[in-house]
């Protein structure tokens, strides 16, 4: 098992580095996006967590559009 997860990180290396050898302009957050990362394994170990936050947006998308007049307004008018 050792041996092939070190065969899978120089595939992708290898795959890496082909990607910043032809790209025009290559952008290394395609490559790897640290916060992304991050974000993944905070979700992985507090999901509850990331459940309040989208919440939360949710709730402040709904104040956005009423206040904007969109379908959640309290009139009802578009």
């Amino acid at each position: 098992m050792a041996n092939i997860d070190e065969r899978e990180r120089l595939a992708v290396l290898a795959a890496n580095i082909g990607y910043f050898s032809n790209a025009k302009k290559p952008k290394f957050k395609k490559v790897f996006d640290r916060s992304k990362e991050e974000r993944l394994l905070e979700q992985a170990y507090k999901p509850e967590d990331t459940q309040t936050v989208k919440q939360q947006r949710i709730d402040l998308y709904g104040k956005v559009a009423a206040a904007f007049g969109g379908e959640g307004s309290e009139n009802g008018d578009i």
